[in-house]
């Protein structure tokens, strides 16, 4: 459910100036603002209609939910649910954010959050460690519970505004590790792409002041030396990428570091609070960059030779802006040492941006033809000069996207172990240990296409991915749970409806015979309306899988 676009974060972020989008988003039930949508039903879940391989049921933990984006197990077996809350627009009525606790029977036992959480929920991570659910808020702020009848408290605040936040969270060894989301698409605090560029004194730079502006740009996580690549918005204002909105760059201008820093996994030490309760950014420190979107973090399980290994989903650059990058996949990363870096914006999973896969618009060597009509290099339009050699007519010139970092980092750069299909992210991740007749494999839940399309010709969406790690090396990947069809439920069949819908998060019970399946529920997309999205009430189901012996 990563996909964040300033059309839904105008939905959630109170602070941002008011555009048509958040008048969409507030648009009342069953009014004519609303997009004449006709009422959608929630479809009945049928554990029949999603299909799994020999030797694993398929249940119904809890259905009729409303937006449940992410899930814990505590040590008592309880589960932990995030509830998303309204993050698209609707003509039902949705609960806000809060987090509701189920016993192993799928007993409600108690909800947190509700008067207290403001914004979007997506993830929630149990440390086993310390007893602890951490929950992250979309809205820079991560909070911490300990045990059912524990308080709730705030603990990490002021993180970056921008379409990407905190994402997952979990721990190992004493320390915190949390994702944290490169701000912008794909570099630019464009105001023709994002909706937060002008919101005046963002917390994280008013506490970060690094000369440049207090409004929200992203932050690097190592000193970082310019080309001077700048975009010219329709409002006439020239932006350099990692700048803020209406700051050029210039060519060979250093940008300085920051801690924390956007499209990173960052760690602190737990317990290693101020006075006040609060992790102080100062004591944070970076344990992996050079991603996007990072929805799911997961060391692999003790006592293999996957312990130290931290799995990382990353949702790729969507095709939009003035810096487009076209054919960004959504990604898996282990990282295996702290300091690795999987290099973007400049990088998109396996390769640079500049590389010709990145653009699908031929690029024929003059200012006419330049498919970035709005790029510069200060101040001057990007034209690239033709080169020497000339190719059949439909594809001579030049294709790629021209890269913003002049100095690439000297430790080299790591590649994930799997690439899926552009805008069908994996979300949430899980490692399974044993019992469940898959030891040491990953899995993953793919959500599916939101706003940044096209579908594919054969749908790659709702499922639970399986990766296989190969000896010596390598990986094998499987569509460990899907529908009959290939797509959501609007895409089957009449008698083949009732599977999954928008899969967002996987997650074991302790004794590893069950996996949770977090399944969001119905978002029906539709750019031909006056509103894009419905968000179907109670159509959020919890489901599990089980493994009861065979293959």
């Amino acid at each position: 459910m990563r996909m964040l676009t300033w059309t839904m974060l105008a939905a959630f972020v109170a602070v941002l100036p008011a555009v048509g989008a958040k008048a969409d988003m507030e648009a009342k039930p069953g009014s004519a603002q609303a997009g004449d949508w006709v009422k959608r039903m929630p479809v009945t879940p049928n554990p029949d209609k999603v299909v799994v391989p020999p030797g694993y049921k398929v249940g119904v933990f809890k259905a009729g939910l409303d937006t449940p984006s992410s899930a814990a197990v505590d040590k008592d077996d309880n589960l932990w649910v995030a509830i998303s809350g309204q993050t698209f627009n609707t003509i039902d009525t949705l609960d806000p954010p809060h987090v509701k606790i189920f016993d192993k029977r799928g007993t409600l036992i108690k909800e947190v959050g509700r008067d207290i959480f403001k914004t979007v929920m997506n993830e929630i991570g149990y440390c086993a460690e310390n007893d602890t659910m951490y929950i992250p808020e979309y809205g820079e702020k991560i909070w911490e519970m300990k045990g059912v009848s524990g308080e709730l408290k705030l603990i990490v605040k002021d993180l970056p505004i921008g379409d990407h936040r905190n994402g997952g969270i979990t721990c190992k060894d004493g320390y915190l590790y949390f994702a944290l989301g490169f701000p912008s698409n794909s570099g630019f605090a464009d105001p023709d792409n994002h909706g937060w560029t002008d919101i005046p004194n963002d917390p994280f730079w008013v506490k970060h002041k690094d000369g440049l502006g207090t409004t929200p740009h992203d932050p690097v996580c190592r000193d970082i030396v310019h080309t001077g690549l700048n975009v010219r918005s329709s409002d006439g204002r020239l932006t350099g990428a990692l700048m803020p909105v209406g700051v050029p760059a210039k060519p060979g201008q250093v940008v300085k570091a920051q801690v924390p820093c956007g499209g990173s996994v960052m760690r602190v030490k737990l317990g290693d609070k101020d006075a006040d309760g609060i992790y102080p950014h100062e004591k944070m420190e970076v344990y992996a960059m050079g991603f996007r979107n990072q929805s799911g973090v997961a060391f692999g399980p003790k006592g293999t030779k996957w312990e130290n290994a931290l799995a990382v989903s990353d949702n790729g650059a969507n095709d939009v802006g003035h810096r487009r990058i076209a054919n960004g996949a959504e990604k898996l990363w282990i990282v295996t040492e702290k300091g690795q870096d999987g290099g973007f914006p400049d990088k998109e999973g396996m390769n640079f941006v500049s590389n010709k896969r990145f653009s699908l618009i031929p690029y024929l060597g003059n200012a006419v033809d330049r498919p970035y009509p709005q790029l510069y290099i200060g101040d001057k339009p990007f034209i690239k000069a033709p080169g020497p050699y000339h190719f059949q007519r439909h594809i001579d010139g030049y294709r790629g996207v021209p890269l913003i970092v002049a100095n690439p980092n000297p430790n080299g750069y790591i590649n994930p172990v799997l690439e899926w299909d552009s805008n069908n992210p994996i979300d949430g991740i899980a490692w399974s240990a044993s019992n469940f007749g898959a030891n040491n494999n990953l899995f993953g839940a793919v959500y599916g296409i939101l706003d940044t399309g096209p579908e594919s010709l054969i749908p790659t969406w709702p499922l639970v991915l399986r990766i296989e790690f190969l000896e010596p090396m390598g990986v094998k990947w499987s569509k460990f749970a899907q529908n009959i069809d290939p797509g959501p439920n609007a895409y089957q069949k009449p008698e083949n409806r009732g599977g999954l819908e928008r899969p967002n998060r996987v997650v074991f019970s302790n004794d590893g015979k069950t996996m949770y399946v977090v399944d969001y529920g119905e978002v029906y997309t539709n750019f031909q309306m006056p509103t894009p999205f419905y968000t179907v009430g109670k159509s959020g189901v919890i489901w599990t899988i089980t493994y009861t012996g065979g293959n």
